[in-house]
């Protein structure tokens, strides 16, 4: 039962750590193409353009992050209950004594 519980908060963390760096990469997403577009594009005296679009970009990319790395999440939790879901264990194959 200890040990179901340790598993569970070992995921939350892991869920709370992705949430927090998809957060940060979010915002440098948007604040780099925002400030690129107006390095190269944009000149004194004209209204700054819309963030919108910026921003739309940076939760988009913020998001496909976050699904990508809790789709891993999900994976290796599957591998753990199934067992050895791809071949792969821990174990020397030629330490076989028969």
């Amino acid at each position: 039962m200890r040990l179901e519980v340790d598993i569970l908060k070992k995921r939350w963390k892991d869920v709370l750590i992705t949430a927090i760096e998809s957060l940060i990469l979010m915002w440098f997403i948007y604040a780099f193409l925002y400030q690129n577009y107006l390095l190269y594009k944009w000149h004194r005296g004209l209204p700054l353009p819309s963030k919108l679009p910026f921003i739309l970009v940076g939760v988009a990319s913020g998001l496909a992050f976050f699904f990508f790395e809790i789709d891993k999440l999900i994976k290796s939790s599957q591998e753990g209950i199934s067992g050895v879901a791809d071949g792969r264990s821990g174990e020397d194959p030629s330490n076989n004594k028969a």
